[in-house]
């Protein structure tokens, strides 16, 4: 905190726009990086879908496989057998086209998108099918020679025998898979749920501690400059009254602690000037050495002796024409006088009134 302080307020405001946008920052990172992690997610699942597809495509195949291989059983005991294993009969047609499409969907399995665990057991699946239709042969020469006896060993070998053997080793291969496939996916579907979790609490945690800090340094920030603001406009209120002893004495090497300290070193001043002013009042309250032969103002000043009547002007004739054209001085003197003629002479106003 006193670090804190000692920073200047532009640097305290910049601090605080800083963390707020390394917060900010961080969300968007957050926020980023769950979309990435969701993503490549989606795309793991679009390819376990894929394998999945080939498999359950596979899985059709064996089904038509072993369909039509029932069907041709059929036919031989309703048409014989040579009728039956012909290649252009309907079922052992069909039961060819299954063969072929298996192996090709074999051949065309994602196997990229496999474990290693999951590549072991998929390349299985190629002998053990191959491995049923080695006995599919053995089925067809024993049903070429169309007797009763060849026909109880064809059902036998498809119930019990190799035959089925091969064809159970090849389904529960392809169960496994479709089983492994399916944890896979389930598990990406846990990640994906887990990582959204993840994502929203860390980034509601990045926003309300940026919403936090925001209001923490706003507050702290607006603290620091008003509450030295508003001291020093008290402060420049008192000295504005006459109280030159007001001081602020704010402790901070920032700007408003500068202007603190020049408002003391003005007050200063200026209670110094008063001082000195005050001390130095009756030095200057007394008149200079050179004026003090002049007589104050203050002090009666000396009447001056009335003239003597020749100076004052003679009457002028009392004719009316003549009478107005004399200034109103002039008339005023030459007005005759209703005084006794023993009466002593009144001193005329000087200078006369106008």
């Amino acid at each position: 905190m006193s670090r804190l302080k000692d920073l200047s307020v532009g640097k305290r405001l910049a601090l605080a726009f800083t963390l707020v946008s390394l917060l900010i920052v961080v969300a968007v990172g957050v926020g980023h990086w769950g979309m990435q992690r969701q993503h490549d997610i989606n795309v793991r699942m679009d390819q376990l879908e894929q394998v999945k597809d080939d498999i359950q495509t596979f899985a059709y195949h064996v089904a038509d496989a072993t369909s039509w291989q029932g069907l041709v059983v059929a036919d031989a005991g309703a048409y014989g057998g040579k009728v039956a294993i012909q290649p252009d009969s309907y079922n052992r047609e069909g039961l060819m086209a299954t063969k072929k499409a298996l192996f090709e969907t074999l051949d065309t399995t994602h196997v990229e998108y496999l474990t290693e665990a999951e590549r072991a057991q998929f390349d299985k699946l190629r002998p053990a099918w191959e491995n049923f239709f080695a006995w599919d042969d053995k089925i067809v020469d024993l049903l070429a020679e169309d007797t009763r006896k060849a026909r109880v060993e064809v059902m036998d070998n498809i119930n019990e025998g190799p035959a089925a053997d091969a064809w159970a080793l090849g389904v529960e291969i392809s169960t496994a898979l479709r089983t492994s496939i399916d944890q896979r996916i389930t598990a990406l579907e846990k990640e994906i749920a887990e990582v959204e979790s993840t994502g929203e609490r860390v980034l509601y945690a990045t926003l309300a501690l940026a919403l936090l800090a925001a209001a923490v340094l706003s507050v702290l920030s607006t603290r620091s400059v008003v509450r030295p603001l508003n001291a020093v406009v008290d402060a420049l209120g008192r000295v504005a009254g006459g109280d030159l002893t007001a001081r602020l004495g704010l402790k901070r090497r920032d700007e408003l602690g500068r202007l603190a300290d020049a408002l003391d070193a003005t007050t200063d001043a200026l209670r110094t000037t008063v001082a000195s002013v005050v001390a130095h009042s009756d030095t200057l309250a007394a008149p200079p050495p050179s004026c003090r032969r002049w007589p104050s103002r203050s002090r009666p000043r000396p009447r001056r002796p009335a003239p003597s009547p020749e100076w004052w002007p003679r009457r002028p004739p009392r004719s009316p024409s003549t009478w107005r054209s004399w200034p109103p001085a002039a008339r005023r003197w030459a007005r005759p006088s209703r005084r006794s003629p023993t009466a002593p002479a009144r001193r005329p106003r000087w200078p006369p009134r106008r």
